[in-house]
């Protein structure tokens, strides 16, 4: 068959498929689509299937990510199974996690986009004067399963901790007196309250001094080739949004109506 030039029309027909194809090489790794699969690990008010949105952290990402140029698609799984999928690939994101220097193996993350004070919280009838790790012997303190809250106290034999699986039953055992005070994230144990036990705000008291500040972060797979691209994009529409309003907006929207609690003198 002898080869034949293209027709003026055939030519142009040429050089928009090949615009597309450009076009398509210098979008995100997830496809044409530009379409992410972000996990989390249920963690109210940040990630909950039942909440608006999903929850703060969820709501966050995910406008961050549309306004970047994504699509998302999204699946809330045990922090196992949302953890290593994002690390061997499975998943592109995770969307809410704690930066570590073995976690920066498998993940590349993002600034900060949300804070986690971890506190303890007390029984209003039991003092506590926390400054260190040793004012804390002689109280029990209900932990959860598997959490790991500050290097330095998790790994002090010398604290009476009680595990539980959930933070719920650590709140209903304090209230009981069953345990003297519990740490967790703040915002986590005032969403608790909230919903399960606000008739017994006053029963409970924030201790001043937080065990640990964690800085909240997107996590990208390693193994996505486009991970750094992924990362800055996020930063960059997070940075936007806080600019804007649209950050303050949503944390107000996400965390109005919260128990408040007395801080302990």
């Amino acid at each position: 068959m002898s080869e034949r030039n293209p027709s003026p029309a055939g030519r142009l027909t040429l050089l928009l498929l090949t615009a597309m194809v450009l076009g398509a090489a210098l979008l995100p790794y997830s496809g044409m689509a530009a379409t992410l699969k972000v996990t989390g690990s249920l963690w109210p008010p940040y990630i909950d299937d039942e909440l608006p949105e999903g929850g703060l952290a969820a709501d966050l990402v995910r406008t961050a990510l549309t306004r970047a140029g994504y699509d998302i698609q999204a699946n809330v799984e045990p922090w196992t199974r949302a953890y290593q999928g994002t690390a061997v690939g499975v998943y592109d994101v995770v969307a809410a996690v704690w930066q570590t220097e073995a976690r920066s193996d498998d993940l590349l993350f993002s600034e900060p986009y949300l804070l986690n004070d971890i506190v303890f919280l007390s029984r209003a009838d039991v003092p506590v004067d926390y400054q260190d790790l040793s004012d804390l012997m002689g109280y029990r303190i209900g932990v959860e399963r598997e959490f790991a809250y500050e290097e330095a106290f998790d790994a002090d034999a010398n604290l009476t901790k009680v595990v539980n699986n959930h933070l719920i039953q650590n709140l209903l055992l304090l209230r009981e007196g069953r345990i003297d005070m519990l740490v967790g994230d703040k915002w986590s144990i005032l969403y608790q309250i909230s919903r399960f036990m606000p008739d017994d705000i006053s029963a409970f008291r924030i201790v001043p001094k937080p065990l640990i500040r964690r800085a909240l972060r997107l996590g990208v797979s390693r193994l996505n080739p486009d991970a750094a691209g992924i990362v800055a994009a996020f930063d960059g529409a997070v940075e936007a949004m806080r600019k804007d309003g649209t950050y303050d907006q949503l944390v107000q929207k996400h965390t109005q109506g919260m128990a408040v609690l007395p801080t302990r003198p």
